[in-house]
């Protein structure tokens, strides 16, 4: 027992040590922990938690900082000696600058922290997730309009996690030029859901409603519109400043100047949007019993009967209450991609018992996730087995979040609120000081690179149709190459003129067959090749990753990566054919300029590709070993064995799809696959094992039917003597003369014919 409280405080000392460490920036694109069911949960033994509390009342005191909105009493954050000013608080929020999303924002955490307006909600999560922002503030639900499917998705796709929520009351403000009258004003501008909001409001006083794209937005186009400017923001046609009216908040109007000639428009007063904050880093480890929790998380089921019964049971037999669940339908790209993480992570940490990864067969045609949020903390014991349970019946399991309920604020938040206010007490600083207008990312999503692709084979051409948009682009083969290079807008080099080729590229993408990679990168001049990216797609990653460590100059910064995209999506002839949900795995093997690796990997972010950060050997771990069975099988599967046939089963379909598949790529792809996996011959000897064994059981069933039916033709003759030799004692006991004939003839009419 002693030994247990050593391991749990251990634990515990762990936990405070976390929470005591700096919001170091994570990326989207980070290969999760070995935890299984997924990202920021914490999974303990049962009975673990009373022990792991009598070690932290052990420890000397630290109470967390807890901030109630409301009138609730805060505690005053600790005295530092380090007299430099507080950092400042990031938050990142959709939409114009004034919209309800900021002032949710500044009602949770107060007026001092920085607001970042984003032009939409991926755009949030990105800045989080890449540490440009510490905190996004996301609707995600209204008591009118229902959910934000939008964020639950992207929830999905970005690993941030609930830190806090806030019900915001929307209250809609009509805002004016100022001078305008009520009489005046004919037209009203904002978010079609804002107007429907104040449908009976803009009826009685006969005004009309223009929809626009934004709230706060609508508001700015009255104040362009007042200083002339042109634009994006121009008002719709008909609509003047002295016109026209905004729905927007009162924040929107001080931001752009407008007067508020009415306020709470709207039709219903029970509009509630709940916001979610979100982070980098959880806070469960600062709740307690004494804290209003909550806890949301997010899972898949097996599409059988009774399967959402018993996992809401899960939780109803242990007496965890729930305030909400919904069901989301998702596309396959994504839960595909969500059930190969999850694969990954069970195989590194042990699958658990009755833990299953169906097949491709086995998915529905509408696939569908569960949102639940529980009104416990993640660390509640009944909680704690409840998630036991529940992961043992789900496909896919992630908490999402551990929160405080009732907009409070714990932990690092309400420190960073706390010492923001006691820093800037009694200071008066416009909104426009509090907030920022730009990130440093924006500058890359237009930035331009110049990349070069050395080898410009079927993969490299596809590739440069999705770059060439926003990319200068240039290629090198020793095939002539000059006309597809033309099609596709890429300039192209002949390889004696590697040098002009390389000359002021700021990336370099090899995309030669595996066995060429040594020799073509042991080819290129060394000394051109310094501070520039150099970016391999091989479906392998420790061989290439070694031979360009060993070869490349040490100033040049190196990017494994394996786009498993597939033939079949690169000789789409639609260039935009979308990569929504396909896996991107890579690893930034040596990197010094990482604005320029974040650049090139947006690249395919924006694409919606599904970007998985994995070191080379457990990419070659999981990931290889399939690739290569799979053009295996491909590449025994030609079109001779598959024959066209105007009706056809599913299987039927996969099988010519894997074929079709195999016979675009080259068979040097496939050899470097053979020649460079150190399983590969364990692989094609378990094939030849497995065909053999097939074989063997196909010829035992041939016998043992063929010997079946000898077995039953000898039964039969000995059947038929018997039956001569009754028809001999019969005719001897009647007296009458025995006729061979006639029992010969009897007998044939009366067997029965065997069995073919």
């Amino acid at each position: 027992m002693r030994q247990l409280s050593c391991i749990f405080a251990a634990i515990a000392a762990s936990i405070q040590s976390t929470s005591a460490a700096p919001n170091f920036p994570s990326s989207p694109r980070t290969f999760p922990p070995r935890s299984k069911g997924g990202n920021k949960s914490i999974l303990l033994p049962r009975g673990a938690l009373n022990e792991i509390r009598s070690v932290l009342e052990s420890q000397p005191p630290n109470t967390p900082t807890i901030l109630q909105r409301g009138g609730a009493t805060v505690s005053p954050p600790q005295p530092s000696s380090d007299p430099s000013p507080p950092k400042p608080i990031r938050i990142a929020f959709q939409g114009e600058a004034g919209a309800y999303s900021e002032k949710s924002l500044r009602e949770l955490l107060g007026p001092h922290v920085l607001s970042i307006p984003r032009p939409n909600f991926e755009a949030c999560y990105r800045a989080v997730a890449s540490g440009e922002a510490d905190y996004a503030m996301i609707p995600i639900e209204n008591s009118l309009g229902g959910s934000i499917h939008e964020n639950y998705d992207l929830m999905l796709r970005y690993d941030l996690t609930v830190v806090a929520e806030h019900d915001f009351r929307v209250r809609h403000c009509l805002l004016v030029k100022p001078g305008v009258e009520m009489k005046d004003v004919r037209y009203a501008i904002s978010h079609p859901q804002a107007l429907s909001q104040c449908d009976n409001y803009l009826r009685g006083r006969g005004i009309t409603p223009v929809t626009t794209y934004d709230t706060a937005g609508s508001a700015k186009m009255i104040r362009n519109a007042i200083l002339e400017k042109e634009g994006k923001f121009t008002l719709p046609e008909g609509c003047t400043p002295e016109n026209t009216a905004a729905i927007a908040s009162d924040l929107a109007g001080k931001t752009f100047g407008l007067e508020c000639k009415e306020e709470g428009i709207e039709d219903d007063d029970s509009n509630f949007t709940r916001f979610l904050l979100l982070g980098r880093r959880g806070v469960v480890q600062y709740l307690n019993k004494k804290i209003p929790s909550k806890t949301s998380l997010v899972f898949t089921l097996p599409n059988s009967a009774g399967a959402l019964y018993k996992a809401l049971a899960c939780f109803s037999l242990r007496d965890v209450d729930m305030s909400k669940i919904e069901s989301r339908p998702m596309s396959a790209g994504l839960l595909n991609y969500l059930r190969f993480r999850n694969t990954v992570t069970q195989l590194g940490g042990g699958r658990g018992a009755g833990a299953t990864v169906p097949s491709s067969q086995e998915l529905p045609r509408f696939r569908y996730c569960f949102y639940l949020d529980i009104l416990e903390s993640e660390l509640d014991e009944r909680v704690q087995n409840a998630l036991h349970h529940l992961r043992e019946q789900s496909d896919y399991c992630r908490i999402l979040g551990s929160y405080p309920a009732k907009s409070r604020l714990v932990g690092p938040v309400a420190e960073a609120v706390e010492a923001l206010k006691a820093a800037n007490a009694g200071k008066s600083i416009s909104s426009e000081e509090l907030r920022l207008k730009s990130l440093p990312s924006d500058e890359e999503d237009t930035r331009q690179l110049n990349i070069g692709f050395v080898g410009y084979g079927s993969f490299g051409q596809y590739l440069s149709k999705k770059m060439s948009a926003q990319h200068k682009l240039r290629c090198v083969d020793p095939f002539d190459k000059s006309k597809e290079a033309e099609e596709n807008g890429v300039d192209y080099f002949p390889t004696f003129e590697m040098s002009n080729f390389l000359q002021g590229l700021d990336v370099v993408i090899i995309t030669v067959p595996m066995i060429e990679l040594e020799e073509t990168v042991e080819s290129l001049p060394s000394e051109k090749l310094r501070k520039k990216l150099i970016v391999e797609a091989c479906p392998l990653n420790v061989y290439p990753r070694t031979v360009l460590s060993r070869i490349l100059p040490a100033d040049a910064d190196i990017l494994c990566t394996n786009p498993m995209f597939g033939p079949a999506i690169m000789h789409n002839k639609e260039t935009d054919a979308p990569l929504d949900g396909l896996p991107f795995v890579y690893e930034k093997v040596r990197i010094s300029d990482t604005r320029r690796a974040d650049c090139f990997l947006s690249i395919f972010e924006r694409a919606r590709c599904q970007m998985v950060e994995m070191s080379a050997e457990d990419h070659d771990a999981y990931v290889a070993d399939a690739e290569f069975v799979t053009h295996l099988t491909g590449r025994l599967l030609d079109r001779n064995l598959l024959p066209v046939t105007p009706v056809s089963s599913r299987e039927y379909a996969a099988l010519c799809d894997v074929a079709d598949m195999t016979a675009n790529d080259t068979f040097d792809l496939f050899y470097g696959m053979f020649r460079y996996n150190d399983r590969a011959k364990e692989l094609l000897n378990k094939m030849r094992d497995n065909l053999a064994s097939v074989e063997r059981k196909l010829a035992a069933k041939e016998a043992y039917l063929a010997a079946s039916l000898e077995m039953k033709n000898t039964d039969r003759q000995k059947l038929l003597a018997e039956c001569r030799m009754l028809l001999r004692e019969v005719a001897k006991s009647s007296g009458k003369a025995i006729n061979e004939a006639t029992i010969e003839r009897e007998i044939d009419t009366s067997s029965v014919t065997p069995e073919k």
